[in-house]
């Protein structure tokens, strides 16, 4: 069972090489040495930069990427410094921590570049979106994780804390794309399980007093994912849970591959750190063959953002006047890349965990697309938002950032999952 010794060989000097010579080496670049944390608004092709403001969003991702790369240099699967690395993070963490939280103990979604608060939309607020809140709250998690100060940790486990009192209420706000009354989203409860499956991970390593409490969160959302947000028979996705009187729209209709793609990746280590994975891996396998053949462009290449349950153009009936609707309609033919860069951990993963062997021939069928449409040769990086063809499209992707998360969590997940002894 799992990749041969030769595959995961193949596979990590791949994605290292990419990592270390076309990824991390754009966003070096990009840091904020001043102040802490990193610029994220370029344009697509990453030529330009657009604004030297902060999304948080973004800001407690990249704090993950650099815990988790000096991680990986520590302990010898990538080459580099760990401690230029571990000490940026930590002028990011302490930027997030000095700047980012309101009076409230959420989290404001945009800063300036030296930290000042601002309004995505004026007159909004500046507490739009509680994801802000859990990219925050891994960012701080992994760096504690990393350089074992604990007070990081706490840091996160109170703002965890917030988040899910916040959902508990119904009254929570999710921007860019807010969830109309009446539904409710397959990422809520995704980023749930993702965001208290790092603070798990911390607790058991350190063995934390929360580790109890952490667990059973932990083993509620995991489960409550497999019960009530895939169907029974079919484990087929509900992107949204709705009542029967909203079955017909576009928005409870439509289903995203990459998201429950990289969902299976996050049910599958909270599987694993709860010691439950023969429990719950027949069905991850089954989601991650079902969503793939799915979301696959049969004529092009790659895989769909969004599509109906059997592959085609989402439809149904329209709320109007929603902005992820128009999302969903818009961009459903688009290649993205986090989507892809989702997909080739999942398949790997899958492959190493089974002995089907469809999930490398689908790894190899993904990694192929990958390489030949989205690196950038000219400027580094992805060219992140491509159509339908592979073409590059000059498009915001729910922020006005290039994000570097997906694909550096991604390969740094790759490189740790093939360097590790078969």
């Amino acid at each position: 069972m799992g990749l041969s010794p030769q595959q995961r060989e193949q596979c990590r000097t791949l994605w290292q090489q990419e990592l270390e010579h076309n990824i991390l080496p754009f966003w070096q670049q990009a840091v904020d040495t001043d102040y802490g944390g990193v610029f994220t608004c370029f344009s697509n092709d990453g030529a330009t930069r657009l604004s030297e403001n902060k999304f948080t969003w973004s800001q407690g991702r990249f704090l993950w990427n650099e815990s988790r790369q000096a991680a990986l240099i520590r302990s010898g699967l990538c080459q580099g410094d760990a401690v230029p690395l571990l000490a940026h993070a930590k002028q990011t963490a302490d930027f997030l921590l000095a700047h980012a939280f309101l009076d409230n103990g959420h989290c404001a979604f945009l800063l300036g570049s030296t930290g000042n608060k601002l309004e995505m939309t004026p007159g909004e607020g500046y507490d739009t979106s509680f994801y802000a809140d859990c990219f925050i709250v891994i960012g701080l998690c992994e760096y504690a994780f990393v350089s074992g100060e604990s007070e990081y940790f706490e840091r996160a486990l109170n703002l965890y804390d917030t988040i899910f009192q916040r959902l508990q209420t119904g009254c929570v706000r999710s921007d860019p794309y807010p969830a109309p009354p009446g539904f409710e989203p397959y990422a809520y409860e995704m980023i749930m399980l993702g965001t208290v499956s790092e603070l798990l991970r911390y607790a058991l390593r350190y063995q934390h007093s929360a580790l109890s409490r952490l667990t059973a969160l932990t083993r509620r959302s995991l489960a409550r994912i497999f019960t009530e947000l895939h169907e029974p028979d079919t484990l087929i996705p509900r992107e949204m849970n709705v009542s029967p009187e909203h079955s017909d729209t576009l928005l409870a209709r439509h289903k995203t591959p990459g998201h429950t793609l990289e969902n299976m990746w996050f049910c599958f280590h909270a599987a694993q750190l709860l010691g439950e994975t023969e429990k719950y891996l027949p069905a991850i396998r089954k989601i991650v063959s079902l969503m793939w053949h799915t979301g696959w462009d049969k004529k092009e290449g790659g895989l769909f953002r969004y599509v109906q349950a059997d592959g085609s153009e989402p439809a149904g009936r329209l709320l109007g006047n929603d902005p992820y609707e128009k999302l969903i309609q818009d961009t459903w033919d688009t290649k993205i890349w986090w989507v892809h860069s989702e997909a080739l951990y999942t398949l790997l993963l899958m492959a190493d965990q089974t002995d089907d062997p469809e999930f490398y021939a689908l790894y190899q069928q993904t990694a192929d697309y990958v390489l030949k449409t989205f690196p950038n040769h000219e400027y580094g990086e992805w060219t992140q938002i491509r159509d339908r063809s592979g073409q590059p499209l000059n498009k915001v992707v729910a922020l006005p950032v290039k994000d570097p998360f997906h694909i550096m969590r991604n390969l740094q997940l790759i490189v740790a999952l093939c360097g590790q002894s078969s």
